[in-house]
């Protein structure tokens, strides 16, 4: 189950990494996911954002869209990625 659960999170990793490539603004920007770490890495260059695997995780189960739209937001407001000082923490 945990495994499977975390091919479906590089999938989503590998699909959000794409969706930006696509939008035409963000060529440099991906996203990986940490397995040891359940998080998701907005990497630039050597400047990274993560995102807390547990803050998308619903009754219903994970909440994939949200995840989309906040890496979207984040890239979006041309802030880019900052190196978050407790990686556990989401930086928006």
């Amino acid at each position: 189950m945990a495994s499977d659960w975390a091919e479906e999170a590089e999938r989503q990793a590998r699909a959000i990494t794409r969706d930006l490539a696509e939008v035409g603004r963000a060529k440099g920007f991906r996203v990986a996911y940490q397995k040891r770490e359940a998080r998701f890495a907005l990497k630039a260059g050597t400047h990274q954002t993560y995102f807390s695997a547990h803050d998308y995780e619903t009754p219903a189960g994970m909440d994939w869209l949200q995840l989309r739209i906040d890496i979207l937001t984040t890239v979006k407001k041309g802030g880019g990625p900052h190196v978050s000082a407790a990686p556990e923490e989401r930086l928006i």
